[in-house]
């Protein structure tokens, strides 16, 4: 094991003990407002302007007060439902199933970082492609998030990433 091997498990150690320590409703609520929220930013933001008296050059405001509105409504209402279960004396599969969701979650956005780095062709990541590449956890996450999304597995879209942030990067020089 490398050094590589020893952050993905701090990371993922770091996200089961949350896990637990949050439950899985919390944990589920905690996602979902995410998604919610930007949904709603994108879609209903413009409805919010019109209600709020804001101009559409305040278009980022209103997108900014529509998602945190939706997420603290769907956190609280994880928080009620949470406190709800334990009430029900349910809080222990609550929590295993919190750490299980939570490990399972931070897998997927550390396979996606993995597939981003592996792809990234700069002479400056090649000591990190070499880590990857020595690493006993690396492949295995890898392999997960095109597993569960299998465009993902397509190396078109990490080409386009990749080629963005250099044009970037050459860009701001």
């Amino acid at each position: 094991m490398n050094w590589v091997d020893w952050v993905l498990v701090a990371l993922l150690a770091i996200a089961a003990l949350q896990g637990f320590l949050h439950g899985f409703v919390r944990e589920l609520a905690g996602l979902l407002a995410w998604v919610a929220g930007i949904w709603a930013g994108i879609h209903l933001n413009d409805q919010l302007a019109v209600r709020l008296g804001l101009d559409p050059a305040q278009e980022a405001l209103s997108f900014l007060v529509t998602f945190l509105l939706v997420l603290l409504v769907v956190h609280l209402l994880g928080r009620a439902l949470t406190m709800a279960i334990d009430a029900a004396q349910l809080s222990l599969p609550n929590k295993v199933a919190g750490m299980a969701f939570a490990l399972v979650r931070k897998a997927f956005v550390l396979s996606v970082l993995i597939n981003l780095l592996a792809a990234w062709q700069g002479t400056r990541w090649s000591v990190v492609r070499e880590a990857l590449d020595g690493s006993v956890l690396a492949a295995p996450l890898r392999a997960f998030a095109p597993m569960v999304i299998p465009a993902l597995g397509e190396a078109k879209w990490l080409g386009r990433v990749v080629e963005t942030v250099e044009e970037q990067v050459r860009m701001e020089r």
